[in-house]
């Protein structure tokens, strides 16, 4: 199975009906089944200023499901980030939601995977934000079929900073969920562990021949660790991150770094949950975030939100940067399911 590609309908609904008969049979009160998913690629047409193509993705839609989750991956990644095509019931988020009848649309932004990939010139923080609004808009009105009473927006990293910039300037999602994220960090650290382990794609034998434009960049052979707690993380994973790497450049970075100078997140009035490793390097480090409790976390972020958002946080002791890449991924998962059910339901 490749990264982006699921089966039409799980398994394991026909598992659980199986199960179901079974039971019933004995005598024994079944556990309710979970729903039946349907999950396809879609592609999402968008402009932004410099360029035009498809956002693609995966929808996943529990039968009955009222609450979508958008899902947007970190610096580097790809939507494989969120469903990870190993040990999927401890790394895959897409697979826990689903489970719990939430629907999921877990894309590529512009610029890695199976998105457009435009000059690289045009990759910046407001261009990322808008494509994401529009992806938002475009299931907003039914354009990708079922339609949803709630949308989540769900990001990791890179993708929770551009979280802030599209909920507070559009206003146009009930919750947000940052992983890996917030709104103070250690700059030396994403400069040392990230920024210095990027090399140009032409330098690196996946996308030597990708034909991408030479600003485009990818982390350096063997360094994907820069993302983990190692002690935290199964070997095997970092070594299936460095096969599926994605890409991003200098001018993803630089423009993002305006965030933590921008009003934009004042405008978010809305839940807002903060999921990060109590170990990660660059949010929770010194001079980052305060990770000394959730609660000091939920109040620190509460400072930087608009003043209806209702700020709550988890921390996960011993975890590092890559919220759902490592060990503690189930507990981080949980952690987001049973926000959104308290929330919507």
């Amino acid at each position: 199975m490749t990264p982006h590609s699921r089966h039409p309908l799980r398994v394991a609904v026909a598992l659980a009906a199986a199960t179901l008969v079974a039971l019933t049979t004995w005598g024994v009160a079944p556990a309710v089944a979970a729903p039946a998913t349907e999950c396809r690629d879609v592609r999402v047409p968008v402009r932004i200023v410099g360029g035009a193509g498809d956002v693609a993705g995966t929808l996943c839609a529990p039968d009955g499901a009222t609450v979508l989750q958008v899902l947007v991956h970190g610096y580097t990644y790809g939507r494989y980030y969120w469903d990870l095509p190993y040990q999927p019931e401890t790394y895959s988020y897409v697979d826990r939601s689903t489970a719990a009848g939430i629907a999921t649309l877990n894309i590529d932004r512009v610029g890695t995977g199976e998105s457009f990939h435009p000059l690289g010139a045009t990759l910046t923080y407001d261009n990322h934000a808008d494509a994401v609004h529009q992806v938002i808009q475009a299931v907003r009105a039914g354009g990708l079929g079922p339609r949803f009473e709630h949308v989540v927006l769900v990001g990791h990293s890179y993708g929770s900073v551009t979280a802030y910039l599209e909920a507070g300037r559009y206003q146009d999602v009930d919750a947000v969920i940052a992983t890996g994220g917030g709104h103070q960090l250690n700059a030396l650290t994403l400069a040392t562990d990230v920024a210095a382990n990027t090399i140009p794609v032409a330098l690196d034998p996946k996308y030597r021949d990708a034909g991408l434009d030479p600003t485009y960049m990818t982390t350096r052979p063997g360094t994907r660790s820069v993302f983990y707690r190692v002690e935290n993380a199964d070997p095997a994973v970092i070594a299936l991150d460095e096969e599926l790497k994605g890409t991003g450049n200098d001018i993803e970075l630089a423009t993002a770094a305006t965030y933590l100078a921008r009003p934009e997140s004042k405008s978010i009035n809305v839940p807002v949950l903060t999921v990060n490793g109590d170990q990660d390097s660059i949010f929770c480090s010194v001079g980052a975030s305060d990770c000394s409790s959730p609660e000091a976390l939920a109040a620190q972020e509460a400072r930087y939100l608009g003043p209806r958002a209702e700020s709550e946080a988890v921390l996960l002791p011993g975890g590092g940067h890559d919220v759902s890449l490592e060990r503690t991924a189930p507990q981080a998962h949980d952690a987001m399911i049973d926000f959104i059910e308290r929330h919507f339901g």
